[in-house]
């Protein structure tokens, strides 16, 4: 796992590839062996089913339909609010931008201070050498009460390692 000292090296190395864009205040987002990440402006919600609703992956065209009907997608100024109530799911992006080098492997996850308040922040944890892209954070609210998010505010983080033959 690279340490803070060595991941603010390669940021500031330009031959590196690897860069973390925007990074607005690095003595809070970043961490002794992490980066913090910022909820991003693109969500998309999950309505709630009324009736009687299940996904079949037996059928595609049906869960697409379903999809269709029951996900909305919004996009939200920076700093705007955004309620998470108990039971309810989203998915979101990271507001960051992550580009690794072949060097670098990454894992994401979300911060416990998140899941304290019942927020289970899912992602597909591992992110490959040479991946370039916002990361895709799964919300769920499995709390009892109603969970208010910013976008911008530090909602995950990922830890950097180095990749060997």
């Amino acid at each position: 796992m690279l340490s803070r000292d060595a991941y603010t090296r390669l940021l500031l190395d330009a031959n590196s590839d690897f860069a973390i864009t925007p990074l607005i205040d690095p003595d809070t987002q970043f961490g002794l062996a992490s980066v913090d990440l910022r909820l991003g402006p693109d969500l998309v919600i999950t309505r709630r089913a009324t009736g009687v609703v299940a996904y079949d992956p037996g059928d595609a065209e049906a869960i697409q339909d379903d999809l269709e009907r029951y996900q909305t997608y919004v996009r939200r100024p920076f700093g705007s609010r955004f309620y998470l109530h108990p039971g309810e799911f989203a998915i979101a992006r990271t507001l960051e931008f992550l580009s690794l080098p072949t060097t670098l492997s990454g894992e994401a996850m979300g911060r416990s201070s998140w899941g304290r308040l019942g927020l289970v922040i899912a992602t597909a944890t591992f992110i490959q050498p040479e991946f370039e892209g916002t990361i895709t954070l799964e919300l769920a609210n499995l709390g009892t009460v109603p969970i208010v998010l910013y976008v911008g505010m530090r909602l995950a983080q990922v830890a950097f390692h180095e990749v060997t033959d």
